[in-house]
């Protein structure tokens, strides 16, 4: 792959068939910067039309697959800017509207809107050294990708309470128990055994591969209601807590959630 400052997403073909996205925001623990998601969206468009690509990968890097939102691009977002500007819509509807196969390889921490792009996925594969997690409560903010509404269907109501209400993590081997990853890898491998998994993938039936995906991600939705979910995070926008817990973020100090009245606008 080659490398220049302008590309935050990398592409490349290590097998017939198969198409590698890298993430490349490595100074941001590769966060979501709107201009990264246009990038990735815009190179799944193309793979969505060239008839060479039978098969997707996304990943990340050696320490982070991704932080998940670029918390000083979202730091003025209020719940109506939130809204205005359908924020995360177009990355759910790039994921969900991509018929072709796509697996997540993560090394490292899938963390936020991160991990939310893993789930997005059909399969994650992972390393030894992978955590998990959703931490949005943290900042005064909830899952707003589909987080809150795929990690239920796949591992239950209780577990993801455990994960979102604690903003707790867990590591790829507690996912692989639970069957939210599908494989783990030696690290430093991940990315190789995904590839070799897609290059199956890749060789066989394209239309036969396609419709199946088809069915099973619509037998998924019907046990999802991510417009609800979309609409919970704007509100949270606009909320005092999330303003408080931006600002101590980039601040780096504990949220002072007294300070900020339960649900205040």
């Amino acid at each position: 792959m080659t490398i220049t400052e302008a590309d935050l997403v990398l592409s490349g073909t290590p097998s017939p068939g198969v198409l590698v996205l890298q993430l490349n925001r490595p100074d941001k623990r590769n966060a979501l910067s709107q201009s990264l998601i246009n990038q990735l969206l815009g190179k799944l468009r193309d793979a969505s039309v060239d008839e060479t690509v039978k098969a997707v990968v996304v990943t990340g890097s050696a320490t982070f697959f991704c932080a998940g939102a670029d918390i000083k691009e979202i730091s003025a977002l209020d719940g109506e800017g939130a809204r205005k500007c359908r924020y995360l819509e177009d990355l759910c509807h790039g994921f969900s509207s991509f018929r072709k196969p796509i697996f997540a390889a993560v090394e490292g921490m899938a963390l936020g809107g991160g991990f939310e792009v893993a789930l997005a996925c059909d399969l994650i594969f992972a390393s030894e050294s992978a955590n998990f997690g959703l931490p949005e409560v943290k900042i005064g903010l909830i899952p707003g990708a589909g987080g809150t509404q795929r990690l239920t269907n796949s591992m239950g109501k209780y577990l993801a309470m455990r994960m979102i209400l604690f903003g707790a993590t867990i590591t790829s081997q507690e996912a692989l128990h639970h069957g939210l990853v599908a494989e783990i890898f030696p690290a430093g491998s991940v990315l190789e055994g995904a590839v070799a998994k897609a290059a199956q993938v890749a060789g066989l039936s394209s239309t036969a591969v396609q419709l199946a995906k088809e069915a099973i991600c619509r037998s998924d939705n019907l046990g999802r209601d991510d417009e609800f979910e979309r609409s919970l995070y704007y509100f949270s926008y606009g909320t005092a807590h999330k303003r408080e817990g931006i600002a101590a973020f980039l601040e780096k100090r504990a949220p002072d959630w007294r300070e900020a009245p339960q649900g205040s606008p």
